[in-house]
């Protein structure tokens, strides 16, 4: 019987740990080498894009539904999650019903395994066991929200890194003749290339301009949307500078060479922080080896000699 206990948990293990394996290997699988160089040349190329029909089928029957189980939040915490989805890049309207449904199933998908697991290990659902389940809970609460701030980060990096060649790029624009308007449309389609995060948030910005917004809302617009420090000071500056008439080339190129500075910086604190950083995993990691390395002998020789010398 017990054999037959130990068998079973066993081929429970396997299977979950081939479904680990199998969505590892869906989400981080290596890419054709064609579609990676279509990519480097034309992101657009190789999107297969989804059906509508289908997209909207899949949220009208599993994703409000699913959302609708969860407690109604309040009209300010529904904007502050469209808010954080929109930095992310989701820009649709049902993407509000999808996190609240996928945060309700990672809340039961995950105590649900822990239980299962703990049922099949034969330890029931004692007190530790009921803690693991709470912490599961918590823990599929949590993961969501963690996934999402991770991806708001990326792209503000993302934004951070390209806006000093799109801010050269946009001087060159506008040294050509090209209007504020023009020249932002311009970068937008040329940094779809280089970075589709800075392109897709400017042109949603030159969409919001052609719809009849005021230049200055739309701008705020791409600052709030996107949250990036630089790129609010560039909508400041662009903002002042159509007020009070100045030079717009020259803004741009003064604000490029202080925006590289401060990126220099960055990066030199950066350097900075390493030696302070590294501490801990020297003392964590690389301090106890050495010292059992180095002492360990002189230990093992000395209880030896202590051993032999003794009574």
């Amino acid at each position: 019987m017990d054999w037959l206990l130990i068998l079973f948990q066993l081929s429970v293990l396997f299977s979950v740990m081939s479904v680990v394996a199998a969505l590892y290997w869906w989400l981080v699988r290596p890419a054709n080498p064609v579609n990676a160089r279509l990519k480097e040349i034309n992101p657009t190329v190789i999107q297969t894009p989804e059906s509508p029909q289908v997209t909207r089928v899949l949220v009208e029957r599993v994703a409000k539904p699913i959302s609708r189980l969860t407690p109604a939040p309040s009209p300010r915490n529904v904007r502050r999650l469209r808010k954080r989805l929109i930095m992310a890049g989701f820009f649709n309207e049902n993407t509000v019903s999808v996190y609240r449904a996928l945060q309700l199933a990672a809340a039961v998908i995950f105590p649900g395994l822990t239980a299962f697991v703990l049922l099949v290990a034969g330890r029931g659902l004692e007190f530790s066991g009921v803690a693991l389940v709470l912490i599961a809970v918590a823990f599929g609460l949590f993961i969501p929200s963690f996934m999402l701030s991770r991806r708001i980060t990326r792209q503000q990096q993302k934004i951070t890194h390209a806006l000093p060649d799109a801010l050269d790029l946009m001087v060159v624009c506008v040294e050509a003749g090209l209007g504020l308007n023009a020249a932002l449309y311009r970068v937008g389609q040329e940094m779809e290339l280089v970075e589709p995060a800075l392109s897709t948030q400017l042109g949603v910005t030159n969409r919001e301009i052609r719809a009849g917004k005021p230049r200055e809302e739309a701008l705020r617009n791409l600052g709030d949307r996107t949250g990036v420090d630089d790129l609010k000071s560039l909508v400041a500056m662009l903002i002042q500078t159509d007020r009070f008439g100045t030079s717009i080339a020259d803004s741009l190129r003064v604000f490029a060479d202080s925006l590289r500075t401060r990126r220099r910086q960055r990066a030199e604190e950066m350097v900075a922080k390493t030696t302070i950083k590294l501490i801990f995993p020297l003392l964590l990691f690389i301090f106890p080896a050495l010292l059992i390395v180095l002492l360990v002998p002189a230990l093992i020789k000395m209880s030896a000699i202590f051993v032999q010398g003794g009574p």
